[in-house]
C-alpha cells in the first residue's frame, strides 16, 4: 500500500510542474515597437550607353565617342574604379539613305559618391555625344548597418512599451519569451532626378541667364534627391511576472 502511494505521488509531481509551467508561459504580453530613418544616398548609379552614329554623312566611330566620354570622366573628378562596362555589342540601324548601317554601341555603369559630383558629371558630359543616359539605383554604403541598427531600436521600442503597460497594472517584465522581425525593403525614389530633364532645366536657365545680364542672375538648380527610408519593425512577447 505504501508502494502505491509513492508511485502515485511521483505520478502527480511531473503533471504539477508541467502545469506551473504552462500557466506561468500564459501570462505574457505582446508588443511592436517601430523604428525610422530616412539617410541620404551616397551611391548614385548612372547608366550611360555610347553609340555610333552619322553626322554630314559620315559615321562617328565608337573609339571617338568613348575617348570623349572618359576625357570627360576624368575631368569630373570621377576615378576609374567607378566605371563598370555594363555591356558592349553591334546593332543594326537603318538610315533614309542606306538601306543597312551597322552601328557599335557600349554601355557603362557610373556609380557617383554625392549630388554635387553628379551634377560635375553632367556638366563634363554636355559636349558628349551620349545616345542615353539616367539615374537608375539609389543607395547607401553603411545600409545593411543602418538596417540592424534600426531593428535594435524597434526592439528597444518594443521593450519600452510592454515595461510602459505591465506597469500600469502593477506588475512587471520577465524576460523575453519570442522576438520576431519583419523585413522592409528600403524606399528610395529614383523617379523625381530624370538626367535628360535636368540638363534641359539647366540649359534653359543659363540661357535665361545670358537673355537677363549680369543683374539678375538666375541660379542654376541643384541636383536633389530624396532620402532612402528605411523602417524597421519587431515583435516580441515578454514574461509578465
Amino acid at each position: 500500500m505504501k508502494l502505491k502511494s509513492t508511485l502515485f505521488i511521483l505520478m502527480i509531481i511531473p503533471a504539477f510542474v508541467s502545469a506551473q509551467e504552462t500557466t506561468k508561459k500564459d501570462h505574457f504580453i505582446e508588443v511592436t515597437g517601430t523604428a525610422e530613418l530616412e539617410v541620404e544616398p551616397n551611391e548614385i548609379y548612372v547608366t550611360v550607353r555610347l553609340k555610333e552614329f552619322e553626322e554630314a554623312r559620315q559615321k562617328v566611330i565608337l573609339e571617338k565617342i568613348d575617348k570623349d566620354f572618359l576625357e570627360a570622366v576624368d575631368a569630373a573628378g570621377i576615378g576609374r574604379s567607378q566605371l563598370t562596362l555594363a555591356d558592349a555589342g553591334v546593332q543594326l540601324g537603318r538610315l533614309r539613305w542606306r538601306q543597312k548601317v551597322v552601328f557599335r554601341e557600349k554601355t557603362y555603369q557610373v556609380k557617383i559618391t554625392s549630388a554635387p559630383q553628379l551634377e560635375k558629371f553632367i556638366d563634363k558630359m554636355e559636349p558628349v555625344k551620349i545616345d542615353f543616359a539616367d539615374v537608375t539605383r539609389l543607395n547607401h554604403s553603411e545600409l545593411e548597418k543602418m538596417k540592424l541598427d534600426l531593428k535594435v531600436k524597434a526592439l528597444q521600442a518594443a521593450k519600452a512599451k510592454a515595461e510602459a503597460l505591465v506597469k500600469s497594472i502593477g506588475s512587471e517584465l520577465g524576460k523575453p519569451i519570442i522576438i520576431q522581425e519583419v523585413d522592409f525593403e528600403p524606399y528610395n525614389e529614383v523617379g523625381n532626378v530624370r538626367y535628360e530633364d535636368l540638363y534641359k532645366s539647366k540649359a534653359v536657365l543659363r540661357d535665361l541667364h545670358q537673355m537677363q545680364g549680369n543683374m539678375n542672375y538666375v541660379p542654376e538648380p541643384e541636383i536633389g534627391f530624396k532620402k532612402i527610408k528605411l523602417q524597421a519593425q519587431v515583435s516580441a512577447q515578454f514574461e509578465i511576472k
